[in-house]
């Protein structure tokens, strides 16, 4: 019985219109990978998952996204880098893959970054 077995979880995870997971509470790391996988068509590195465990902690605190500088800053990317990791963008790629809700992104900016 020293036999290893390896299982595949299926997540399943319902989207808005756009594209943004519904409710953003339902997410987890399952999620996450297949959300990278249906918007990326690719799987996460450690870099990916820098960036979305970050976006997504601080939503959880915020309510809100990060400004782009203070996500380059606290996660040591540069912006292109990030556009590399993520070609689509943050709020079309990392943010959804990181299961932010679209309607943070509809608020007006003076409400995101008074």
């Amino acid at each position: 019985m020293n036999e290893q077995t390896t299982i595949t979880v299926i997540a399943r995870a319902n989207l808005d219109e756009d594209g943004y997971l519904l409710p953003s509470e339902k997410w987890d790391a399952n999620v996450g990978r297949l959300l990278a996988r249906h918007i990326m068509h690719s799987e996460l590195n450690d870099d990916h998952w820098k960036v979305v465990e970050y976006l997504r902690r601080y939503y959880l605190e915020s309510d809100i996204v990060p400004p782009i500088r203070k996500l380059c800053r606290d996660t040591g990317f540069t912006l292109s880098g990030l556009y590399k990791l993520f070609p689509m963008g943050v709020a079309r790629g990392a943010a959804k893959i990181a299961g932010v809700p679209g309607d943070v992104f509809k608020l007006p900016q003076t409400v995101l970054y008074p």
